[in-house]
């Protein structure tokens, strides 16, 4: 019913609620006042209507004893004294009407023809009145007077004004204490309801300062203000641990506090996860991180965190357990490979140095065969020239016949030595040849020389055999053509004998002329094979040119191979250590 009263504004209400205050505790003032003063003005009325009736009754006993109407009256004609009285009667002690009044007004006033029972009445707006006369202890007759009650609707009509006005004084004084009332009301509800919505946006609001109140206002703006209080403490807690800082404490108002008992035990929570996370950070893994409820979505990532780290941890160590072996391995495989690569770079230095000697070897051979072919082209030209003077001295060489025997004795022999230096260019043939496949050989170790040089050391063994035979062919044709040269003196000194003789041997210059011929073309021969041999010479020193190039490459590669197989070292050293400091720190972890 009064749910229209609940939706209105507090200024509304309050107005409403003092106008209907007002309006009814002066409706109620009004009405006990004219309820009071109807009780009492009827009280009175029936006091004096009842005195009035007690005189009258006392005056007449003797006009009713006497039988005097006209004295009777003369009693009721002095009731129009009093207006009030509007109309009486005497009645006889038979009950007739005995002596009437009436007020003279125009109105009829309607007087009862008989008496009726002593007693006082209301009927509408007049008091009936019958008193009995007693005369002697018996009833001689009966009084009746009727009373108008007019100056009660007037006074009551009175007071009605009077009520309206003090009212309308009393609402002009109310509102303005209303409208104070409500500014002292409503305006701190209005606050504390936009505080609150704010509140409820997020902000925290703190109350302004306002002068104390006793009342239920202030007693709400102080809850009011301790909340935003508690909720500035709260959110200063909240930054804090927004910002890491867990030092922070809370001290809940009551056990009631939920928000306050609800941070303990988030701070409470979260030391106990920083907690947990130091000991994780000094390598604790065995620590259990304990759930608060089945929503504690941290506590399972944490959880979670450490079962992970557990097993990282195992399978790290177990990978550093088989790294560490596994470097152990490597770095005595590189140990031993750098020692190879040592040993394979020393040898292919000494092979290196062995090509070198083999070089210069066949240099001086090259060097000596060209200038026994230049020997030879000159000794040619010589036995030219010496047949031409045999031709010229034909005649003279008779008497040489004997040193000209001699000197083809010589000629065998150089023919002889000349065959024994074919030999010696067929074995240079070969050496050339064994010298390039040699090189084809060492092109192939140089390509093996991953494989640390060992194959190559048998070529390097070839190569110095080939060049001790070198060597050996060498000597044989320095021997040779010191055979050949000594020959060749015996033939000019022969010649030279012969010569002295020509007059004496004419027959044996014809002869030695034939001999001298066959020489020339023996040494015409003999220079084309020291020709080869010089050719061959010059081929075996560009083939061992090429093999000294081949094993400087090798030597480089083999260098190189050395200087990464030394950095492999190294790295298996620090790939070793790295897996024991690995070991060391996954060592400190707990498990």
């Amino acid at each position: 019913m009064l749910g229209w009263l609940v939706d209105i504004p507090i200024r509304r209400k309050l107005l409403v609620i003092t106008v209907l205050a007002t309006t009814v505790a002066l409706l109620l003032a009004g009405s006990a006042i004219v309820a009071y003063e109807v009780v009492t003005y009827r009280s009175q009325k029936v006091q004096e209507a009842t005195v009035q009736a007690e005189m009258l009754a006392a005056r007449v006993v003797a006009s009713l004893e006497f039988d005097d109407a006209k004295s009777a009256q003369e009693y009721l004609n002095s009731l129009r004294a009093n207006p009030e009285f509007v109309g009486a009667a005497i009645y006889a002690a038979d009950g007739t009407r005995f002596s009437t009044y009436r007020r003279h007004d125009g109105k009829a006033i309607d007087l009862p023809a008989r008496a009726q029972a002593p007693g006082q009445r209301f009927e509408g707006d007049e008091l009936v009145v019958f008193w009995p006369v007693r005369q002697g202890g018996q009833q001689v007759g009966t009084v009746h007077l009727r009373v108008a009650t007019e100056a009660l609707a007037l006074r009551l009509a009175g007071y009605g004004g009077i009520i309206l006005l003090v009212m309308i004084g009393s609402l002009l004084i109310t509102l303005p204490i209303a409208t104070r009332l409500h500014a002292s009301i409503a305006n701190p509800v209005r606050d504390m309801a936009a505080a609150a919505r704010r509140v409820a946006g997020g902000e925290i609001v703190p109350m302004p300062p306002r002068e104390p109140r006793a009342d239920e206002i202030g007693q709400l703006e102080d809850a009011f203000r301790q909340m935003s209080a508690s909720l500035d403490d709260k959110a200063q807690v909240a930054r804090q641990i927004a910002a890491g800082d867990l030092s922070a404490r809370v001290v809940p108002q009551s056990e009631n506090d939920v928000l306050g008992n609800a941070f303990v035990a988030m701070i409470h929570n979260l030391q106990q996860k920083v907690q947990t996370a130091k000991l994780i950070a000094t390598g604790d893994l065995s620590v259990e991180v304990t759930l608060q409820s089945d929503r504690d979505e941290l506590g399972r990532a944490f959880a979670t965190m450490v079962e992970n780290l557990r097993e990282l941890n195992r399978q790290v160590s177990d990978g550093i357990t088989v790294l560490g072996s596994s470097t152990a391995a490597i770095l005595a495989g590189t140990t031993q490979v750098a020692s190879g690569a040592t040993q394979a770079a020393a040898v292919i230095t000494q092979t290196a140095v062995t090509l070198d000697e083999v070089k210069q070897t066949a240099l001086i051979s090259t060097q000596k065969a060209k200038h026994v072919s230049d020997t030879a082209h000159k000794a040619a030209q010589v036995s030219q020239t010496g047949r031409r003077s045999v031709e010229e001295a034909i005649e003279g060489m008779q008497q040489i016949r004997e040193q000209m025997e001699m000197i083809a004795d010589s000629i065998m022999r150089l023919s002889e030595q000349t065959m024994a230096i074919g030999e010696i260019i067929a074995s240079v043939n070969d050496l050339s040849e064994q010298s390039n496949l040699l090189a084809v050989n060492a092109a192939i170790e140089a390509a093996k020389a991953g494989e640390h040089g060992v194959g190559f050391a048998v070529v390097a063994l070839e190569v110095k055999s080939l060049a001790a035979q070198s060597r050996q062919a060498t000597s044989q044709v320095r021997t040779i053509l010191g055979d050949i040269q000594k020959a060749t003196s015996n033939a000019v000194l022969a010649a030279e004998q012969g010569a002295r003789a020509v007059d004496a041997g004419a027959r044996q210059s014809k002869e030695a002329g034939e001999a001298i011929e066959r020489l020339a073309d023996s040494i015409t021969e003999s220079a084309s094979a020291a020709s080869q041999i010089a050719v061959s010479a010059q081929q075996q020193l560009v083939g061992m040119d090429q093999l000294a190039q081949a094993m400087g490459n090798i030597k480089t590669a083999t260098r190189q191979n050395m200087t990464s197989t030394r950095q492999a070292e190294v790295a298996a050293h620090q790939l070793h250590e790295l897996g024991q400091r690995l070991k060391g720190m996954v060592g400190q972890y707990r498990l």
